[in-house]
Order: C-alpha cells, then structure tokens, then sequence
C-alpha cells in the first residue's frame, strides 16, 4: 500500500470547495501529511480553520503573510513535496498553470511545482467545462504529465444538470492512491473475477451466495494503482473500481465467456468470485407456481471455470481463492495442486459480506499467514506478499 505522503491539497474558489474538507480528512486519516493551500476565493466558501482542525496544519493563503520566513513557501510546497491536489480546480486556476500566471501563493505553486506531480479535479459550470479555451488548457496540462479525475455528470449550482459536478471524493481518493503508489506491475494485465454468480431455477428464482465481491473489487484497484491493466469479471456486485475495465456478469456461462476472451492476453488471474459448484439440471422458462407440494430440484455439476482456464495456461500466472468451513488448509492445498495453480487464497467462511478479512497465501512450498485487515489494505498485503514471492 502507498506509504504516507506529502501532500498540498490546492482548494479554489468553487461552491464544491466543502467537499475539499473530506478530502483533505479522509487523507490526513490515512497518514499522509496534508498541507492545504487556499486561493482568497476560497476562502469565501469554507474556512481555513476547518482544514487546519482537519489537517492539524497552517493552512496557507497569502504569500507574503506566511509566518516562518525561513522558507519560501510556494517553492517549499511546489517542490518539496510528493503530489499537489487542485480540488477542486476552477476554470481560472487551470487557465493559470496552462498560461504560466503565479499572482497568488497557489498559482506561484503550481508555478514551481513538477506538472507530473500535480493532479487536477476540475469542478465547473457544463459551458465552462465545454469552452474550447478550457478543454485546450486541459489538454495542455495532460501533455505535460499532469493527471485529471475528470468532473461527473449531476446537478449544478446554476440548477443545471450536465457535467462539471466534482468527481466523487472515493473517486478522487482512489486517483490519488493510484498515483502515489509504486508500479511493480506496470506493463502488467491482470484478470480479476468477483461476486457471486446466480444459477436460475425460474426466470425470478436463483442459486448463489452471499459474497459482496468486495475482496475481489479491492484487488482490482489495487492492481491498477501498482500500474497494471485490469480487468474485473464482476458477478451480480453494485460496487465499481475507477480506472477499471469492469464487465458486469450473471452466471457462471457468462462468467466463462468473457474470461475465455481476456484469459488469452492476461498475465495474472485472480479468481476471487465465489463460483457456483452446481445449477439446476432443468430451468423453467415461467414462474413455478405453488402447489402445496414438495418441490425437488436437480442440481448438476458447473463449469470448473478456474479449473478450465488453468488447462489453457501458457505464460499466465494462476491464484485462487478458498473460501472453507472446515479443514481450510487442506483443502486449499488439495485445490491448489488439483487445479495447477501457482498460488492459492485461503480463508474462512466468516469473511464473506464482511469490510475485513484474514487469509493465508498458500503456494506448493510454504503457507503465509497475513494479518487480519479492512480489504482494500489487505488487496495490497495480498499483493505485496506475492510480488516478494517472484508474482
């Protein structure tokens, strides 16, 4: 996982500038230290105290106020540091860094700021964000390295809705821990599936399970922010991973389909979706009606989608998972050697649906116990364990 950073958080004059409080909380929490810079527009919006309670920092706005003259603070913010955050950027305080303008301390920042540090979260009316001078500033700013969590559709504070609405703050997170991170896998194609599969009895009725794909959604981020090229097989799930190929699936068939076309190009699969083992012999093309009598129900063996895929494995690296109720080592260890895999997840029932697990990472030599933690930092233990292993 991304070690702690140092951070200017750069918040402009726009009504989203209150989102820039959770922003700059949400990155405090995590360990980085936050630096937060305003522009005097800002500042009519929301309050520097409420950044330097969050940030348990000065917040910074003019330049020639600063109380510690020993530095030169737009060169010791722009230079000194690991990312410069503008969120939310305005049209004017992009048309400035595009333009080479420094009038105040956060364009003297970005002034002196590396443009491939800085990442940029415009937030905006629809006819701004769509002015030709602006989208040129835009991709000014990208050819030179610097990066944009581009505005989302919804509605504007002129009552509008179109794009220029803030990028959502997980989204904005996930931009910046992306950024942050170290790329051992740039380069890289990972395939990923999650979820639960469905087996339908009926057109309303299903077989499946109850797992969130939550475990399986955090490897996918953390692949993408490590440099690789996702893409997430994701079963019957709400939950989305920014920056990632996500393509929705149903059933086991439809699982299998699209990993046979991703399987080919990738270079490591992650099998994390709970697979249904069985499916009705017979689905009923209309709702069973009840009768009063006992119903039985055939069930037969399902695409062993992981145990197929690995029969095709040329260059691809495999790691399952082994979700148990008893015996869970030897049974994943049977699963492992069964079907040819190069590692394999092991963990117990109770993790499923849950924020956090514990699991073991079992290979044909040795087994390594990993810490119970939240899944989006055990994503990156996960990882972190296999690439010290030869991933």
């Amino acid at each position: 996982m991304p070690r702690a950073k140092k951070i200017t958080l750069g918040v402009t004059g726009s009504i989203a500038a209150y989102k820039a409080a959770e922003i700059a909380s949400a990155l405090t929490s995590a360990g980085h230290e936050v630096r937060v810079i305003m522009t005097e527009h800002a500042t009519r919006f929301i309050s520097p105290i409420t950044f330097e309670t969050l940030t348990r920092q000065k917040v910074l706005v003019d330049m020639f106020s600063d109380e510690d003259h020993r530095q030169v603070s737009h060169i010791e913010q722009g230079t000194n540091i690991d990312l410069v955050l503008v969120a939310p950027a305005t049209f004017n305080i992009i048309g400035k860094a595009v333009q080479g303008i420094a009038d105040d301390l956060l364009s003297s920042v970005l002034a002196a700021a590396d443009p491939k540090r800085v990442l940029y979260a415009p937030a905006m009316n629809v006819n701004m964000f769509e002015n030709p001078a602006f989208q040129a500033n835009m991709a000014t700013l990208k050819d030179r390295g610097s990066q944009f969590v581009e505005p989302e559709e919804g509605m504007l504070a002129c009552g509008v809705y179109a794009k220029g609405r803030l990028a959502k703050v997980p989204a904005i997170l996930d931009a910046v821990e992306s950024f942050l991170a170290p790329k051992p896998l740039q380069g890289k194609r990972v395939l990923i599936t999650a979820g639960a599969t469905r087996e339908y009895i009926d057109p309303i009725r299903f077989l499946s399970n109850s797992s969130s794909g939550q475990m399986g959604v955090a490897l996918a981020r953390a692949c993408r922010s490590y440099g690789a090229e996702v893409t997430l097989l994701l079963a019957n799930s709400t939950l989305d991973a920014p920056g990632v190929d996500v393509i929705r699936v149903d059933t086991v068939a439809d699982l299998y389909a699209a990993a046979l076309k991703v399987f080919p190009e990738t270079d490591y699969l992650f099998a994390a979706a709970a697979v249904s083992d069985f499916k009705p012999a017979a689905r009923s093309d209309s709702k069973i009606k009840k009768t009063g009598a006992s119903l039985n129900i055939e069930l037969v063996p399902n695409t062993d989608v992981l145990f197929e895929l690995s029969q095709m494995k040329t260059h691809q690296k495999l790691i399952g998972f082994a979700a148990e109720s008893e015996a869970m080592l030897a049974n994943a260890k049977g699963k492992l050697e069964r079907k040819k895999l190069d590692w394999i997840i092991a963990n117990s029932l109770d993790n499923f649906a849950r924020t956090s697990g514990k699991v073991w990472l079992v290979d044909a030599q040795e087994i390594e116990e990993l810490p119970e933690l939240p899944k989006p930092e055990l994503a990156y233990a996960i990882l972190d364990a296999l690439l010290a292993k030869g991933l």
